[in-house]
């Protein structure tokens, strides 16, 4: 333990907020006291990582805990090179803010000491949710937060004592666990309660591709399970469903994380509906003398103008800078978060950014949204991959609210561009002006952005859009009843990939470039859904149509890029 008994700072937590804290505050204010305390043994470790440390991608767990330049984050380094006092191994019980002081417990000896603060930074990040069904105590049975979950999972792994796994919960970490799976070969299956994967940020015709990709794969998905109980037989876990059991020799428990907010609520600070500490804008609590940052809090939401719980550890490094300045005296403002995530589907990228439709909705805010399947560079171009986009934005003032993307290419720069739209309120046409860097290693002339703003307009005007699908019997409930598929697709590429859902009677192929001389040939007054490769020429025949006067013609979102749901 920290020999004296009062600092000028006392952090609590030390995975990434408060670490980034205490570097930037000793090199902002050098002669303050700094000293930060961490229940665990390890500190500062990229826990993002863990997955990929599951699945050997990463050889060792050290490689977590390392400096971009391979020096180990140990308490010896924050104080040598850093600044300031690491104790790891002590666990914070309790906070008592009349005297300013926290009580600290030696998690090996169980010793309790009381250290004073004049300034308090809460940063004790999130604790797996409880499962809402009983679980049996066993080792084979564990989630996947910390790294003795992941330790714990490549030891079984390397030791050949998996065969069988199930992943209960189907959001990012159980995803990527999934992709993990993969790689040691096991027999896996993917439950999720919801009826689409990564129902947080997704709506379901994009998570239809994670469901697509790991299936591929060789995972058993499924949605829309329930687990009742997680039992032992003979030692061996067993996934009990409402229609069916499921054995396993490891089952992981990814239910999603809540705000490690007890400390906070036990000394009286205020915590909002979802259980984060509440913070201003400069994360303050709502005691002037103390401060919280990272997976504990809630944080403004710009787009909804409520609160929001975004635990990554991407704003949890940014909270860590704000804080530092504020203590250091230089008023910093964290202004709010937006959400944006991204996430590795075993072959794909996915990534989504402020509100999804569903979200929208349940929030009670008016909403449209476009889609489309495009190529990332241009297609000339050897490196070029693909990748589907939805963008949901406000029908009546164009205000942009969320993108969603999927795909091989990058679509990492797109929610980045989003992300900075939806920090300052912008609109369609803020999307259509926005100057983007072109070459074709790197992108089109017009960015799949320029192209989604464009579509939104064309909506404006009348165009009817249809969310990605293969099933007729979605399509019959959108448009009110039978349709008939109009494929403008060039005839090598009908012939090469006639999709499963054109049965006799139910389709035409006319290719594009014929429909103005053979538009003759179409009823004007059946209902056409048009199909292409991505979207794009599906919205210039909708075009043609629409002007010779049809008005039961429809767009395919994305075209078969996007139909996997």
């Amino acid at each position: 333990m920290i020999e004296r008994s009062s600092s000028d700072v006392v952090i609590i937590g030390g995975v990434a907020a408060g670490p980034k804290t205490g570097a930037a505050l000793a090199r902002r204010a050098p002669k303050l006291r700094i000293v930060l305390f961490q229940r665990e043994s390890y500190i500062s470790y990229g826990s993002c990582g863990l997955p990929y440390f599951a699945s050997g991608d990463i050889p060792t767990f050290g490689e977590l805990t390392r400096t971009s330049y391979g020096v180990e984050r140990t308490p010896a380094f924050f104080r040598d090179t850093k600044g300031f006092d690491v104790v790891t191994g002590a666990e914070v019980i309790s906070i008592d803010r009349s005297a300013k002081t926290v009580r600290v417990k030696d998690t090996a000896t169980g010793e309790i000491h009381t250290h004073g603060y004049g300034t308090l930074v809460i940063a004790t990040g999130a604790r797996p949710k409880t499962p809402p069904f009983p679980v049996a105590e066993s080792p084979l049975i564990r989630f996947f937060t910390r790294p003795d979950d992941a330790l714990s999972f490549r030891k079984f792994a390397e030791r050949g004592g998996i065969g069988s796994l199930v992943i209960v919960g189907g959001g990012y970490i159980g995803c990527e666990l999934a992709e993990a799976a993969t790689v040691w070969g096991f027999d896996t299956t993917l439950i999720e309660r919801e009826p689409q994967l990564l129902p947080g940020g997704f709506d379901w015709e994009i998570a239809a591709h994670a469901r697509s990709e790991l299936e591929r794969g060789g995972i058993d998905v499924r949605i829309g399970s329930e687990v009742k109980q997680i039992s032992l037989v003979d030692g061996r876990p067993l996934v009990e469903l409402s229609d069916t059991s499921i054995g396993a020799d490891y089952v992981i428990l990814c239910l999603g994380v809540s705000p490690e907010s007890g400390l906070a609520r036990d000394c009286g600070l205020e915590t909002g509906e979802r259980g984060g500490i509440l913070v201003d804008e400069h994360l303050r609590t709502t005691d002037r003398n103390i401060y919280a940052g990272g997976d504990c809090v809630e944080i403004a939401n710009p787009i909804t103008g409520g609160r929001a719980y975004f635990p990554l550890g991407s704003l949890a490094n940014r909270h860590g800078r704000v804080i530092a300045e504020n203590i250091a005296g230089n008023p910093a403002r964290f202004t709010g978060a937006v959400g944006a995530a991204l996430v590795k589907v075993c072959t794909i990228n996915m990534g989504c950014v402020g509100l999804s439709e569903a979200q929208a909705t349940a929030a009670g805010i008016a909403c449209e949204c476009v889609w489309g399947g495009f190529s990332d560079k241009p297609d000339y171009y050897p490196e070029s991959r693909e990748i589907v986009l939805k963008m949901i934005y406000g029908p009546d003032d164009g205000r942009l609210l969320g993108l969603q993307a999927a795909g091989s290419g990058d679509i990492c720069r797109r929610i980045d561009v989003f992300s900075s739209m939806l920090q300052r309120s912008a609109r369609i046409d803020d999307l259509l002006a926005f100057e983007h860097g072109y070459a074709p290693p790197y992108s089109e002339a017009l960015d799949p952005l320029h192209h989604l703003a464009s579509l939104a307009h064309a909506r404006g005007r009348g165009l009817k859009m249809l969310p990605p699908c293969v099933a007729s019997s979605r399509y019959e409930r959108l448009v009110g009843g039978k349709f008939i598929w109009l494929d403008i697709r060039e005839s090598e590429h009908f012939e090469e990939n006639k999709p499963g859902m054109y049965q006799e009677g139910n389709y035409v192929h006319i290719p594009l470039n014929d429909l103005r001389a053979r538009i003759g040939e179409l009823d004007k007054n059946a209902v056409y859904v048009i199909m292409c490769g991505r979207g794009s020429r599906s919205y210039q025949a909708w075009s043609i149509l629409h002007a010779a006067g049809f008005t039961g013609a429809y767009v395919a979102g994305a075209g078969l890029a996007g139909a996997c749901a």
